[in-house]
């Protein structure tokens, strides 16, 4: 007689059908957050993001007028001297440079950001960013830094007889209490003898570092960090950085149940990335389109605007970012619709 054989039961069964179908539908949903997780920490929380962001917004252009307006409001015998009177936008700005060490402002920028993205990372509870102004005292101070000033006296509007008169008594006094300008060219007006009163001057009243904020207003943070939208923001990183780990238990589940059956493995990982990663392209749009335009009222409402007009920058930067992030969180998509649709390709393969 011939040996019957047993019927041959289809691989997976049914109910086993039900529970990859329903964890593949939970990581569908599971894997819009994830891309959206892994794409910010490579861009909005990470310093190294920001080298190519500064230079799109030129902030290194823009920081030694606002530093000089920081150093200004920070200093009032700056003011009361006179140092800087009489100064256009450009030729402030050019004496600012001037002033400034190579290097110094990526050294400090790169400080401020480690200490906002540990804020902005829970690393830390309070913001205070401390601006290093001894370096600019000591490069003033050396032959390279006069060289510099000289360079701008050479460069500004003819002294007029008011100040000619005022660089005299500053000179017989030997303090800088006068507007820059070009001196005449003769041995009683000569370079040497204007510089050495505006340098020394400007030492003594240069302090040798700024913190921001300032005292007295180190009270904000505590109010942002309490506020409705800071505890949003802490609970949306807090579950943002679940997700990943959901995602991988769950592609976990579903390789060891489908391990038997490649079509349902491709199946059943490839249509949820397809789904999430098109999901996810949605806020990355939004980002690179819009960049959240409404940032600069938010920052108003905390009381972030009194950081001495360095808020407005900060907020330009930021948005900046989110441009940027937004146009990350798209590759990050278009890596995972990439990848799901070669699954499904698979999974098309293998149907039959």
């Amino acid at each position: 007689m011939a040996k019957i054989e047993p019927p041959q039961t289809k691989y997976p069964h049914t109910i086993i059908k039900v529970i990859i179908v329903g964890l593949s539908s939970i990581l569908a949903v599971c894997l819009i957050p994830a891309i959206i997780k892994l794409s910010t920490d490579q861009t909005l929380f990470k310093s190294d993001f920001y080298a190519g962001v500064l230079k799109k917004t030129n902030f290194y252009d823009q920081l030694p007028v606002l530093l000089g307006d920081i150093v200004m409001s920070s200093s009032t015998s700056i003011q009361q001297g006179g140092l800087l009177t009489g100064l256009d936008q450009e030729q402030f700005k050019w004496m600012m440079t001037s002033l400034l060490p190579p290097g110094w402002i990526e050294a400090e920028t790169e400080s401020a950001m480690a200490s906002v993205l540990d804020f902005l990372n829970f690393e830390t509870d309070t913001l205070t960013i401390i601006v290093d102004l001894q370096p600019i005292k000591d490069y003033l101070s050396s032959e390279q830094g006069r060289l510099a000033l000289v360079n701008l006296l050479e460069n500004l509007p003819d002294c007029t007889e008011e100040q000619l008169i005022q660089i005299m008594i500053a000179m017989q006094s030997g303090q800088g209490g006068f507007a820059l300008c070009h001196p005449p060219l003769s041995e009683l007006f000569n370079m040497d003898t204007m510089l050495d009163p505006v340098i020394s001057s400007f030492l003594v009243t240069l302090p040798t570092s700024i913190i921001l904020p300032p005292p007295g207003q180190t009270g904000i943070f505590v109010e942002l960090t309490e506020s409705p939208v800071f505890q949003i923001y802490r609970n949306v990183r807090f579950i943002l950085a679940l997700f990943p780990w959901i995602c991988l238990i769950l592609s976990t589940m579903i390789f060891l149940l489908t391990l038997r059956s490649i079509h349902w493995l491709t199946g059943s990982l490839g249509w949820p990335l397809v789904f999430a990663s098109m999901a996810a392209a949605i806020p990355g749009l939004w980002l690179f389109l819009f960049n959240a335009k409404d940032l600069e009222g938010v920052i108003v409402n905390t009381r972030l605007g009194t950081l001495q007009g360095l808020e407005g920058l900060m907020v330009e930067v930021f948005q900046q970012g989110l441009h940027t992030a937004g146009q990350g969180l798209l590759i990050w998509s278009l890596g995972a619709l990439t990848l799901g649709l070669v699954l499904l390709v698979v999974w098309f393969v293998t149907k039959k």
